[in-house]
């Protein structure tokens, strides 16, 4: 539910409002003054401030300047008079986001604030983040270390970058990463979610639109790639980006120019551009989704994140860290985790990866008292149950089976990567060869013919 701010000096205008909004959905703070209103700012957040000119003391415009002096993104409407179309040019100047002029309709008034408010949340990503908390990427597992690595080197240079993986494996995590250890580090970094965006929505909020481009377009807008001219952007889903804005995309960021929807005049830009997938990039090259210009000019690095089911020595290290931020926000004494839970949670597939192992822990602090027990999961291994004695076997006993299954497969499928090669099937698993072939012999594995020690 979004909050709205009125600054309405004359009661009953405020106290209507007020009511209105209200029966719109909206949560509603209302003052008399720019300075009560302020001062209720700087220690209270809102989605919109809805500000009269004409108030008792500093006017809406002074308070608009107040405003952006401290906070630049918060959406911002004033209301004037009828004919006052020169203090509403004034307070677009000084970074209104619209204005509506005395009378009006209810209807019109809602409108506008919806229009702004969805505007502001799709790009400024500073309202994600605080959100979603800010995270790092916790990892002890060699590949991913290696990927943060790659990543570091990376963030020195402004060349595109394309990351791979599957959902829930943190592709925005490593964005950002890459953000943070770039020059552009205090610079805007913007995402957006191109599956998500309805796509005739894509193209004004990349690069802006001019007032009267399209229906419904009151006022110039600039969009993402203006506002992140000096820092990043973040395209999530972009297998998911029609061919058309692909196109225009492609020459924006080749000629390094934009034109706003419904304007001639060429902008320079120039963001560093991040893009993430969770499609196979060669099936959708293959067919026809996405452009191969595209593609190529936005792969110039490419960067995969390994899923989850191939780092089980973070599962407990993430487990732990998302353990300690939930029992914060929760207010909880600091739980510990049964030995046997966190046994099923090392085994399980977690085929929805670290968002699905974030979602399982905070299911668990928000269930448990003291200790984190297996039934507060909410998970289930994937075993064979006609193999297992369910009624005879404890959940200990279950946990070692699910243990043996996760080796067998391991190794089973590392061994036919390598063609049979335990040499190099021993350093892909981390483990000695003297421990891979004692394992071998342990699960009766059939020996294969073309296994080649001695090979590098």
């Amino acid at each position: 539910m979004s909050k709205i701010l009125i600054v309405e000096d004359a009661d009953s205008l405020r106290e209507v409002l007020k009511s209105v909004l209200e029966n719109e959905g909206f949560r509603v703070e209302a003052f008399p003054t720019a300075e009560e209103a302020f001062e209720a700012l700087k220690v209270q957040a809102c989605d919109c401030v809805l500000a009269d000119f004409k108030l008792p003391g500093k006017n809406g415009v002074e308070l608009l300047q107040q405003v952006r002096e401290f906070n630049t993104t918060i959406p911002y409407i004033i209301m004037t008079a009828f004919g006052s179309i020169e203090i509403a040019v004034e307070a677009m100047k000084h970074g209104a986001n619209d204005f509506i002029t005395k009378p009006f309709e209810p209807q019109a008034l809602s409108s506008i604030l919806h229009q702004v408010i969805e505007h502001r949340r799709i790009i400024d990503r500073t309202l994600g983040t605080k959100a979603r908390r800010e995270r790092s990427f916790v990892t002890k597992n060699p590949a991913t270390e290696k990927l943060l690595h790659q990543a570091r080197k990376v963030a020195r240079v402004d060349s595109s970058v394309v990351i791979l993986g599957e959902s829930g494996t943190g592709k925005e995590l490593v964005a950002r990463y890459i953000h943070e250890h770039s020059p552009r580090k205090d610079q805007p970094f913007i995402a957006i979610n191109c599956a998500a965006m309805p796509h005739e929505l894509l193209e004004s909020e990349f690069f802006g639109y001019e007032s009267g481009a399209f229906t419904g377009a009151t006022q110039t807008r600039i969009g993402i790639f203006e506002l992140a001219s000096t820092g990043t952007i973040f395209l999530d889903e972009v297998g998911d980006m029609p061919l058309p804005l692909q196109v225009k995309l492609l020459r924006a960021l080749q000629e390094g120019e934009i034109k706003r929807v419904g304007s001639n005049k060429i902008l320079k830009v120039a963001p560093r551009i991040i893009a993430a997938t969770n499609h196979n990039l060669e099936k959708a090259l293959e067919e026809g989704r996405i452009r191969e210009d595209f593609f190529y000019r936005l792969s110039v690095i490419t960067l995969t994140v390994p899923p989850l089911r191939e780092r089980p020595e973070d599962i407990p290290l993430l487990t732990e860290y998302f353990i300690d931020y939930f029992c914060n926000t929760t207010g909880k004494t600091k739980l510990e985790i049964d030995e046997t839970a966190l046994e099923m949670m090392r085994y399980y597939a977690w085929p929805g990866n670290i968002r699905e192992l974030e979602n399982v822990v905070e299911r668990a602090v928000i269930l448990a008292d003291r200790i984190i027990a297996p039934d507060h999961l909410g998970i289930n291994l994937s075993l064979n149950t006609e193999a297992l004695n369910d009624a005879a076997m404890s959940l200990t006993e279950i946990a070692q089976r699910a243990s043996r299954k996760a080796e067998i497969d391991l190794i089973t499928r590392t061994l036919a990567q390598t063609m049979g090669n335990k040499t190099r099937a021993a350093q892909i698993l981390g483990v000695s060869y003297k421990t891979l072939l004692n394992k071998v012999k342990e699960y009766n594995l059939r020996p294969d013919s073309s296994d080649h020690n001695a090979s590098t």
